[in-house]
């Protein structure tokens, strides 16, 4: 596969300590330490996905930059990746290179948001992700690692700089505005989805038109996450109803568009299964449940509300509120992530 020679730049250092710390002299870190991209280490990613380094993935047209295979191969190293992994993350960069996705939103607002991706298909189990306790979390490598060469590549290759108010050491304008930013953005909400338990449950690419024995990225942009506390719940009615409680109360109601995560444990799963409820039912009752006029949502104190009859609810359509099957056995907690922007979009892992 060597044909073509690597385009970027090589320097060479004394040691792998001295690696690391020209990387944090460049400026090319997250704040961490990075794993040293050797040549030999790039081209081991390169062959792990049978693509060309100079293959193009896609444009970032508001800062006019190319993004090519070879350039997030050298971020997928730096991340701490193994190869097996890096068809995981060119799938999502061909998937928030869509200019349907509105990527620069997420790398440039003042309101601190963070990419996400949910993982389906038989790739979760041939990279051993975690898709049962802390799946939000810590812990694991491909869960890790995956998100944090995406936001590596933000950085290094579509120039999201971040530090809004302080002048970059290196001289580069600082293109990531976010205000306060939020731990997300440091490996993203990487998400896999437990197919294996819920045989009745559909997987979120099935949902989405795929084939169960195809492997899946779906990627989303989001402000951040609420855990919903989901104990004191019996039925998938109640579940359904306390839900959309929280939904209603995080002000972000519309009338059309949007999406909505719902990231379900086990013990709350359990009774949507001994109902007899499927995904669809769930998401249903909660697009109902949340359906909430403006006049009554000013009255409680949302001051940006008009005071009229339209309705709104936490998405335009049901079918935009996506639930996924993780988390631990124990422990009723929820989480919910709403849109900053954009939509999902979801492209097949070819590996």
């Amino acid at each position: 596969m060597k044909a073509k020679n690597l385009v970027s730049a090589q320097y060479d250092v004394d040691d792998l300590d001295d690696a690391i710390e020209f990387y944090y002299k460049k400026g090319w870190t997250d704040g961490l330490p990075v794993v040293p991209p050797t040549e030999a280490k790039v081209w081991r990613f390169l062959e792990a996905s049978g693509r060309e380094p100079d293959e193009i993935l896609g444009q970032y047209e508001t800062r006019r930059r190319t993004v090519t295979v070879e350039k997030i191969a050298i971020n997928a190293v730096m991340a701490g990746c193994l190869p097996e992994y890096f068809p995981v993350i060119l799938a999502i960069f061909e998937a928030i290179l869509d200019p349907e996705f509105d990527l620069h939103l997420t790398n440039s607002t003042t309101g601190g948001a963070a990419l996400g991706f949910i993982v389906n298909g038989p790739i979760r189990n041939e990279l051993h992700m975690n898709y049962r306790g802390n799946v939000l979390g810590p812990g694991n490598r491909a869960n890790s690692t995956i998100g944090r060469a995406v936001r590596l590549s933000q950085i290094n290759v579509l120039g999201s700089i971040p530090g809004a108010g302080t002048e970059d050491s290196f001289g580069r304008p600082v293109f990531d505005r976010a205000t306060l930013g939020q731990p997300g953005k440091y490996a993203g909400y990487h998400i896999v989805e437990n197919e294996e338990d819920y045989p009745t449950l559909n997987p979120l690419h099935v949902e989405l038109g795929f084939n169960a024995a195809q492997s899946t990225v779906t990627v989303f942009a989001t402000g951040g996450h609420v855990q919903i506390s989901l104990h004191a719940e019996n039925s998938a009615e109640e579940i359904a109803g306390s839900v959309a409680q929280y939904l209603i109360g995080s002000g972000r109601l519309v009338a059309t568009g949007g999406f909505c995560i719902l990231v379900m444990p086990p013990e709350n799963l359990g009774y949507l299964i001994r109902d007899g409820w499927s995904k669809e039912d769930f998401r249903h009752a909660v697009f109902e449940k949340t359906k909430t006029s403006r006049r009554l949502l000013k009255s409680q104190g949302w001051q940006r509300m008009n005071e009229d009859d339209q309705i709104l609810a936490i998405t335009g359509n049901p079918d935009d509120i996506h639930i996924i099957a993780a988390g631990g056995p124990a422990g009723g907690f929820a989480h919910y992530l709403l849109p900053y922007g954009g939509s999902i979009k979801t492209r097949e892992v070819i590996h």
